[in-house]
């Protein structure tokens, strides 16, 4: 145990020498997140309502005319689609429904004085968590407003009946955030873990190793409270930064942690296997990158699975980072806690297997 802890202390006051390592570790997740999150995550151009009208009366199509011509609001025409099946899935973030005799509830109302006030009601679905639904609720109240306004001057003929739907759907920020964690549990195990084993072999420290008693489980384990320690720094700082730059806060808890232990297990492996089999130090940095880079697009970090190619989906299902993702956005977004404990199994299952194959692959001393 002295000699784990000197181990961690050592390779900790190591990494905080090492500018390069800092950046990596802190300044590059946020500048990816920022970047991202300011280009991806705001909107621009109208927004686009999908609309199921039941009533195909004039005063139902004057009332969507006057949503479309505010140029806030794109109307499409979703009387084929199953919006409540749409929406749920998190394809569209909200529609109206404008409901069978709603032309002559407006002309009733009229009549009576405005006796029957709000009795013409156009229902409207969304989901709170997108920020661009509740923009849409807006416009659509105030449509309603100024439709009442000029047929009746004050009496509020037509009500805007808003649902929030619960849905699999979140915005954007949250959606990335998590993936962001994932590609820096990834990229500092593996690149921490090839580039230390390859120095190390290159410089004859494990040589050296081999007579003190520390053991490859003992190192490894080190490496791998190094890496949670610095992960966790690191996430505090980005956590700060999401909440200062977007407002956007993140449900930190115990299965989130150990998501993050368990992909560190996972990629530390991987990065003594690539360490293993590259004995030169450049190359074995252009290797690890070589895996890290392409695991970074196709595991659902920047953007859903179910968004990209057939074949890449094939691949995301063999990457252990698309479980890692899914795994924290389970714990610190959605809170389904089926999918987060068969994501967290498959991850801590993977991080076993490759940690028990990296230690064995790893050498003290050359061949």
């Amino acid at each position: 145990m002295v000699s784990l802890l000197s181990d961690i202390k050592y390779s900790l006051l190591a990494f905080f020498r090492n500018k390069g390592a800092v950046f990596w570790t802190f300044v590059f997740p946020i500048i990816l997140f920022v970047l991202l999150g300011s280009l991806l995550g705001g909107t621009s151009g109208p927004l686009t309502l999908y609309y199921n009208d039941s009533d195909h009366s004039q005063m139902s199509a004057a009332f969507i005319q006057a949503l479309n011509s505010t140029n806030a609001v794109k109307m499409v025409d979703g009387s084929g689609m199953n919006l409540s099946d749409q929406l749920a899935n998190a394809k569209i973030s909200c529609y109206i429904v404008i409901p069978a005799g709603f032309g002559n509830n407006v002309t009733t109302a009229l009549a009576s004085g405005g006796k029957s006030s709000g009795s013409a009601g156009i229902q409207m679905y969304y989901d709170k968590s997108q920020t661009t639904s509740l923009a849409i609720v807006s416009v659509v109240s105030t449509v309603a407003d100024e439709f009442n306004m000029n047929m009746s001057n004050t009496k509020q003929i037509v009500a805007v009946l808003p649902h929030d739907v619960a849905t699999n759907n979140v915005s954007y920020l949250y959606f990335l955030f998590p993936g962001i964690i994932g590609m820096s549990v990834m990229s500092i195990a593996v690149n921490g873990t090839v580039g230390q084993s390859a120095r190390n072999r290159a410089t004859g420290v494990f040589r050296k190793l081999a007579t003190t008693p520390i053991s490859r489980v003992e190192w490894n384990l080190g490496r791998i409270i190094t890496q949670t320690i610095t992960l966790m720094l690191s996430l505090a700082v980005s956590i700060a930064v999401a909440w200062a730059f977007f407002g956007i806060s993140m449900n930190i808890n115990l299965m989130m942690i150990l998501m993050v232990i368990a992909g560190g297990l996972v990629f530390s492996g991987l990065g003594n296997i690539i360490a293993s089999f590259v004995k030169d130090e450049d190359t074995a940095t252009n290797a690890a990158s070589a895996l890290t880079f392409p695991l970074m697009f196709v595991s659902g970090s920047f953007f859903s699975v179910g968004q990209m190619p057939t074949f890449l989906q094939y691949l995301a299902d063999v990457s252990p980072l698309t479980y890692l993702n899914n795994g924290l956005r389970d714990a610190m977004v959605t809170g389904n806690m089926s999918d987060l404990l068969n994501n967290f199994a498959i991850v801590a299952a993977l991080g076993v297997i490759l940690f028990v194959i990296g230690v064995a692959v790893l050498k003290w001393k050359e061949d």
